[in-house]
């Protein structure tokens, strides 16, 4: 079963529809540190397998048994 709705509104009228204008500030600031924390985590684990991988010979990332 598919259900369609359509909604035509500004983007400010859509912002006060799903989150009221007084928690709009909270939202976003706990959205943004939300997202700041998942990049440096993302981040940090990148380079720690960048630095495994320059620094330790005997590191395969997988899929690579052959070379």
């Amino acid at each position: 079963m598919n259900i369609r709705i359509d909604i035509e509104c500004t983007p400010d009228e859509f912002k006060e529809l799903f989150i009221p204008s007084e928690k709009q500030a909270e939202f976003a600031a706990n959205f943004q540190e939300a997202m700041m924390k998942g990049m440096q985590k993302a981040m940090m684990e990148s380079m720690q397998q960048a630095v495994s991988q320059q620094f330790n010979p005997f590191f395969r990332p997988k899929g690579r048994s052959g070379e």
